[in-house]
């Protein structure tokens, strides 16, 4: 759930209106014990929607149920939970950080009151520093969201905005270019001709200049829009862009075990009811397909700075060699230096400028 819809957001979130959040935290509970009984993560993340639009009460409940169920407090080297700046009180970041929470995601997205009101934020630029802050004070691990190349955004501002995150200490920085997806209210925007896309040699200076400036701050980029400080990547993400198993509970959660990916139906309203009756509140399992696996492995390891894609392990899990499938679109691709990948090494990774 979200107070709002961000007009630039394509995730599976849903506009807060009296929901019934106790229910819905009775289905999560009830599907970690039907499906995560003994799983010992290794990482746990509670993402959104906004997840501290919940009481703090209830998601020290959640916490507490997931941690009988999966024993995470104890395997967990990460335990991540995201927040909006509205919602983020000092009651919440007490509740969960006993309750097991070690790392904090912030979304701060602008401290341009302008542009945030552009997106639909509902929170302002004193709601984001004053959250932020309230998140170092209290987690050892803490990421701030950010959104660049809003129309019109001059480098200026963005350096500015940039320089004040930065500024407040969190170890880990999510930079994003304003994308436009399908089905998004922004995207419909655009191609009505109410709104401008940013021209792309400008976006290009500022992936750049984000990048520059984030190692003066001492936050190295690691992924294409991630930054962290030495030894503070997100470990979970990593999972995923290593195309490790994981496993995704709640409306919309999507998992991927073995191969197989797994999706939850979507409405909360609908995942809640399938939960409650008894039944599995899955929409879809897709089973392994060798190609796919292959292509999913590239698409996600591609994304990490000098580490790439191991080309032996992507055989082993899929049976299939890269080269056969891709090996004239890599030669293509090296050529043009967007690519570092040679038939006889094992490394397939994307350059600096492939990496735009």
């Amino acid at each position: 759930f979200c107070k709002s819809k961000c007009c630039y957001c394509d995730f599976n979130s849903h506009a807060h209106s009296n929901p019934d959040l106790k229910g819905y935290i009775k289905a999560l509970i009830l599907e970690a014990k039907n499906r995560l009984e003994g799983l010992e993560p290794q990482t746990v993340f509670v993402g959104g929607g906004t997840p501290t639009l919940f009481p703090p009460d209830l998601l020290s409940e959640l916490l507490d149920e997931l941690n009988s169920i999966t024993a995470f407090r104890r395997t967990s080297l990460e335990t991540t939970m995201e927040a909006n700046p509205e919602s983020f009180t000092s009651a919440h970041a007490s509740a969960i950080r006993l309750a097991g929470i070690t790392r904090v995601s912030i979304g701060v997205q602008s401290l341009q009151k302008d542009v945030l009101s552009a997106y639909g934020r509902v929170h302002n630029p004193s709601q984001a520093r004053e959250a932020l802050q309230l998140a170092v004070d209290t987690f050892p691990r803490v990421n701030a969201d950010l959104i660049y190349a809003f129309p019109g955004q001059s480098p200026g501002t963005w350096k500015e905005d940039l320089a004040d995150v930065i500024g407040l200490g969190p170890q880990h920085l999510s930079c994003y270019e304003l994308s436009y997806e399908p089905g998004t209210a922004m995207t419909s925007m655009r191609s009505a001709g109410k709104w401008r896309a940013e021209d792309p040699d400008l976006c290009e200076h500022l992936f750049k200049s984000t990048g520059e400036q984030c190692e003066r701050g001492g936050l190295l980029r690691y992924e294409v829009s991630n930054f962290c400080q030495a030894n503070h990547e997100c470990l979970h993400n990593l999972a995923a862009w290593r195309s490790l198993n994981f496993v995704g509970i709640g409306a919309g959660a999507c998992g991927s075990q073995g191969g197989v990916r797994r999706t939850n139906l979507p409405r909360p309203d609908e995942y809640q009811a399938s939960v409650l009756a008894g039944k599995d509140p899955a929409l879809e399992q897709i089973g392994p397909d060798a190609t796919s696996l292959v292509f999913e492995h590239l698409l996600m390891g591609l994304r990490l700075v000098n580490e790439g894609v191991s080309r032996a392990r992507v055989q082993r899990l899929s049976g299939v060699d890269p080269w056969s499938l891709y090996g004239p679109q890599f030669i293509e691709l090296a050529e043009e230096g967007l690519l570092d990948a040679d038939e006889n090494s094992d490394a397939i990774c994307a350059t600096q400028r492939g990496l735009l």
